[in-house]
Order: C-alpha cells, then structure tokens, then sequence
C-alpha cells in the first residue's frame, strides 16, 4: 500500500475524502506513511506558514457551480466540493511535508539529538543541524552547518551535506568541523568524502584517517585520539595560525576580538578549557606574549 501512495496520484486525495476501500485503508495504516501523516497535525502547531481558508476556497468553487436542479447536479457538487478539499489539503500537507526541522546551538551550549534511526548527533557550540520533518528515513540526509560528532547506527545511507562537500556513511563515528576551516575525522567504520565542485573520486577514510580543507587545498592526515576533544570541553591545537585560535574562542565565549596590532599568522600550540573566559586567554595568548583589554564584548590584543 505504500507503493500505491508513491504511485497512485489520487491515493492521497482519496484518503482524506474517506473514499479508500477498507481493504486499502487497512493496508494503509500498517505503513510508515500514514504513522508519518498522523504526526503532521502536531507538528503543524510548531510551524509558520500561510493560512487557508477552506470555506472561502469551497465558495469560490461553488460559485463556479450553477445551482443543482436534480438529484445527479447535486451529487456532482458534492464531488466537487470533496475535490476542492481535498486539493486544498494536499498542498498544505505538500508544505509540511518538505518542510525541515533544525537544531541549533547557541555559543558556549551543545546538545545531542536521537535521531528516528536511532542515530545520535552531538551538536557542538554555535552550530546546527537541519533535516526534513517528515519521511526522513527514506532520504537520510543531514545538513551541517559548524561542528557535530555523529554516531550512526547500520542501514541504510545516511549523509551529511557540507559547504566542503558531502560525507557518506553506513555505521560510523566520525566528526566534521565546518566552519573557516573544514575537518573530517573518522573514529570508527568508514566513511566517504566527496568534494564539492571537484571531479576527482570521493575518497575513503577508515578509522584514524582525517581530511583538512583550508583555502581549497586539501591535506589527508592520521590522528589518535578516541574522541573530539570538544565533546570533553577542551580545544587543542598544534602549529595553528593565532586567526584560527581566537576564531575557536569565538564559538565559546560571546566575545570579538581587536587584532590590529598583533600578528595573527604566528603560530599556538597548546589548548584552553571552555568553561571559563579568563582562564582561556591567559591559556592562548600569554604564552605568545600577547596582552590584551576587555572592553564589552571586544578583546583588544597587544603584542609585546
């Protein structure tokens, strides 16, 4: 029966004019499909969008109608008026139904969200994530947008769709850093990288394996770690330009920075903790010989 509702295009309107036989409305609700459109009149609630007025639509159509005279005329008003409420609620459920839901983070805040396949997305700091609201599992497709760690049960693909590219997945661990820079690590099963714009192969990574991408050049690297240092509320960094630093501070703490008198290619290495400012600044920039003023919001940098 979830084969006639993808191929039958006046299955749905049939539905909700009542007119299915019992037979297929017993076979209906047995599928996925109508457990998903059940859920749609409560997450209606939660969304915005135009309002129909379904008795001036009715009106209009009517008007077009002349006035019944015998039983047949007024049996075929009756059908119009089922097809024009009918009409009206598929397009409405047509919005909803491609409608996407998000996740989002705020600075210095991270969550997890389960999602319908059991998967879990750890959202980090300042990020979000986005997918569709309803029949998602038939198309698992997740849109990143900042940091996430993502631990992904067995079935069927799942991808995760980037500015960098898309990342393909059948039961995994792996962590993706979107932001100035783009990140992909993967700490468990195998992953696939296809870049954006680019005709070269997508290429495989097993655990360990990790790929960079900053200014369109893109570095292949090994790590050894068990887990994102984030997800344990710490950033580290090795060699790293100061700009990226205080970029990674940003999406920690409310704050900007002023770094007209200090050089921000020099390179850190060395790490801060998330949960407090000032230790985190004296963390970065005094080992670098850096001084710096809080004015609001704004850090002023100093070189010695």
């Amino acid at each position: 029966m979830e084969q006639n509702y993808h191929t039958d295009e006046t299955f749905l309107a049939r539905w909700i004019a009542g007119e299915l036989s019992d037979e297929e409305l017993a076979a209906f609700k047995k599928t996925d499909a109508y457990k998903e459109f059940k859920r749609i009149d409560e997450e209606a609630q939660l969304l915005s969008g135009p309002e129909i007025d379904v008795e001036k639509a009715l009106k209009n159509v009517q008007e077009k109608i002349s006035t019944p005279t015998t039983t047949s005329k007024s049996k075929t008003i009756q059908l119009w008026q089922k097809i024009a409420v009918a009409a009206i609620l598929i397009l409405s459920l047509g919005f909803y139904l491609n409608s996407s839901k998000t996740y989002s983070n705020g600075i210095g805040d991270n969550q997890t969200i389960v999602l319908n396949d059991g998967s879990e997305v750890h959202l980090n700091s300042n990020s979000s994530i986005s997918l569709k609201r309803f029949f998602w599992s038939n198309d698992k497709t997740v849109k990143l947008t900042g940091e996430a760690y993502f631990t992904i049960t067995k079935g069927d693909d799942f991808k995760v769709e980037t500015s960098q590219g898309v990342v393909r997945v059948l039961g995994t661990q792996f962590n993706i850093r979107d932001r100035i820079t783009f990140e992909l690590k993967c700490y468990e099963g195998t992953v696939e990288f296809s870049q954006k714009n680019m005709s070269a192969s997508p290429q495989t990574l097993t655990k360990g394996m990790q790929i960079n991408i900053e200014n369109n050049t893109v570095e292949n690297l090994t790590f050894q770690e068990d887990s994102p240092d984030w997800r344990n509320g710490l950033s580290k960094f090795e060699a790293q330009p100061l700009h990226l630093v205080l970029e990674e501070l940003k999406q920690y703490f409310d704050i900007d920075f002023e770094t007209e008198n200090v050089n921000t290619e020099r390179l850190f290495s060395g790490s801060f903790e998330h949960n407090n400012l000032d230790l985190a600044l004296k963390s970065t920039l005094v080992p670098m010989g850096i001084t710096y003023e809080l004015k609001g919001n704004t850090i002023i940098l100093t070189e010695d």
